[in-house]
């Protein structure tokens, strides 16, 4: 428990003193924060999230260790320079707080920017209260990225293992590790370098990193809206709404989070050039934190942002497109090196884009591919996708406490409504003046719509915008919240004659979105939820979760059944990604007890864990094979070597290697 406290006391530092320092830097020429230093910490935080996501990637590349130390020495350097070397400096800025705690006066500004760190927390509650009502990870991608962060820990270096058997397919083993961009691992791999238990830092900190992105929007919102209560009101809106993030694990709480952070400096941007080399990063940031999908996707919203403020302002602006296109060509420190390493051809089958296959190869085989523009252009708005389907109007309009668990769908009734309303009260009352300059914000917030609306109905329309409609709700949600707020604006003036009758209007919508929205969003994130496939019956991956969890954190466990994510996902140990292991899966049915026992004595394995259903469906293939598999388990009972620890009857059982 004392590491995990330091380890979050630890987060804060890194992204804080990462922060600072930039904006210290920038500070020297010329640009301004906010005057509260609340809101100034956490715009501090949200910019050092980001550029945590960009060093690490730059430190690998020059293959310096992704450890720990590191970060914290150069989120520190700076910070403490200052304060040793320039106390005039500190009387003038937040950091002041440590020698002279400043007089606390409660301003509207403050008092909305504590109600938005009180949605925060309450919104971390919720997504822990899920997180933590099971043993296990959800699905399959949590153990994926389970995979990479203990690999990043350990080996704190991101890029694969060299391999000795080239024909191996290293995506089968690290999934989110190289070529897949791993910001995300990185940052939950360093952070289990001081929390020992691995499931409770990937369960914690990606509901951390969600939770403070409503903060981050918070403050872009203030920033591009201009109206404090207009964006508390929109950040409430994000908070309860259904299709935006839930606490799944994986890389999009990462990417969409960074997206208000980056939005904020675009916004400073506009009037202040100086954020130029913030930007840069920021957009970097966001393209090595996740998959080719949702960077692509938020590129866009860019790209339509600086359209439309473009035009609304009379000029274009030069600053925001190079900081768009120089934070693609700075991420190329990552797909540079990747596209270098495997080869235009092999790296865009990895991502299954530009590509054409023969039916039924593996898609994973990248030599029966052959590599073409048209299949890249068009496989870049392919409205395909695990989750992805036709959406109907209930789909919409009516949020469901049964939803997606990677990502959610569903707006709510009162919600829906309030977006309709926000919406034919911007496009009649600002019918001529839409595109004029203080109404840039709604005329943004209406092209993001648009484009998020046609991507999620990307197999319903016959033209697609973006590739993968299930994973473009969350997306939606952003114009969503920002409309919302425009409606309920519209909804407050129209009764503001009647003091009496307005309140009961502002009470009324809020209660109705809790009870369309938020309730559905907060029963479907604190529901139990199914797990990987490995695991035969449901019940199963409860016995296990209860097993591992009464062994010591990162025991070393080795899995008959070549599944050893789900060790590692459990906070024991396996190492799958080293040789010597992957080389004894290969035929492990034929290796002698003797030699297995050797193996794992060697590699200090203290159990071995052998499960009949499971094991029967990764290595018994055959009736000849199921038969082999069964002398084993007699081989492995009566050779002495081994001795029964745990058994769960008609399940696993977990024997102490001798």
């Amino acid at each position: 428990m004392a590491a995990s406290i330091v380890t979050i006391f630890l987060f804060f530092i890194y992204t804080l003193g990462l922060g600072w320092t930039a904006t210290y830097l920038l500070r020297k020429k010329g640009i301004t924060l906010e005057n509260s230093i609340l809101e100034r910490a956490f715009v501090n935080i949200g910019i050092g999230l980001g550029i945590f996501s960009i060093l690490s990637i730059f430190l690998n590349f020059l293959h310096l260790p992704l450890d720990w130390r590191v970060f914290l020495v150069l989120s520190l350097v700076l910070p403490i320079y200052v304060c040793i070397k320039e106390k005039k400096y500190l009387k003038n800025s937040y950091l002041h707080i440590l020698s002279s705690p400043p007089s606390f006066k409660v301003t509207k500004s403050t008092l909305a920017i504590l109600l938005v760190l009180a949605i925060s927390l309450l919104s971390l509650y919720m997504y822990t209260k899920g997180a933590f009502s099971y043993p296990y990870l959800e699905d399959e991608d949590p153990w994926g990225h389970a995979v990479g962060a203990k690999y990043v820990a350990l080996e704190k270096t991101a890029y694969d293992p060299p391999l000795q058997n080239t024909e191996r397919e290293i995506d089968s083993v690290l999934s989110y590790i190289d070529p897949y961009p791993p910001a995300y691992d990185i940052m939950m791999g360093v952070l289990h370098q001081t929390s020992a238990n691995l499931t409770w830092t990937l369960k914690f900190f990606n509901a951390l990193i969600i939770s403070l992105g409503f903060i981050f929007f918070y403050l872009f919102a203030k920033q591009f809206i201009g109206n404090n209560s207009k964006a508390l009101f929109a950040t409430f809106i994000l908070a309860v709404v259904p299709s935006y993030l839930s606490h799944f694990i994986w890389a999009h709480s990462l990417v969409i989070t960074l997206f208000f952070p980056t939005m904020y400096v675009f916004e400073k941007m506009r009037t202040e050039k100086q954020w130029w080399p913030l930007a840069v990063l920021l957009v970097a940031s966001i393209w090595v934190s996740q998959n080719i999908d949702q960077p692509l996707k938020l590129s866009t919203m860019i790209v339509l942002y600086i359209v439309v403020i473009s035009v609304t302002q009379r000029h274009f602006f030069v600053r925001h497109a190079t900081a768009l296109i120089g934070g693609f060509l700075v991420s190329l420190v990552w797909w540079g090196t990747m596209l270098k390493k495997y080869g235009l051809q092999g790296f865009a089958s990895y991502y299954n884009v530009g590509t054409s296959y023969a039916a039924g190869t593996d898609v994973h085989v990248a030599v029966a591919r052959k590599f073409n523009i048209l299949s890249f252009i068009g496989s870049l708005v392919s409205p395909g996708g695990s989750g992805s389907r036709a959406y109907t109007f209930n789909d919409f309009f009516v949020a469901q406490k049964n939803n997606m668990i990677n990502n959610p769908i569903g707006i709510g009734v009162v919600l829906s409504l309030l977006v309709l309303l926000g919406v034919i009260f911007l496009l009649w009352k600002y019918r001529s003046s839409l595109v004029q300059q203080e109404n840039t914000w709604r005329c943004v917030a209406l092209f993001w719509l648009i484009f998020a609306f046609w991507g999620v109905n990307g197999q319903t329309f016959p033209v697609s915008v973006a590739r993968g409609p299930f994973r473009v709700w969350m997306l939606l949600a952003i114009p969503v919240a920002l409309l919302a707020a425009e409606g309920f604006s519209f909804l407050k003036s129209f009764f503001s004659k009647s003091q009496l009758l307005k309140g009961f209007v502002i009470v009324g919508v809020i209660l109705g979105l809790l009870v369309t929205s938020g309730y559905q969003k907060s029963t479907a994130n604190t529901a139990i939820w199914p797990t990987s496939g490995s695991f035969v019956a449901p019940q199963e991956a409860f016995q296990y979760g209860q097993w591992f969890a009464s062994l010591p954190d990162n025991t070393p466990v080795f899995l008959y059944s070549p599944r050893d994510k789900l060790t590692l996902g459990f906070g024991a140990f396996s190492c799958l990604w080293c040789q010597e292991v992957i080389d004894v899966r290969t035929g492990i049915l034929q290796k002698e007890i003797p030699d297995l026992h050797s193996f794992l004595k060697k590699n200090e394995y203290q159990y071995l864990v052998i499960n009949g259903r499971m094991d029967a469906k990764y290595l018994a293939k055959t009736e000849n094979e199921t038969t082999l598999l069964q002398q084993r388990y007699d081989e492995l009972l009566s050779s002495g070597l081994f001795t029964p620890a745990h058994q769960v009857e008609g399940s696993f059982v977990a024997l102490k290697v001798n």
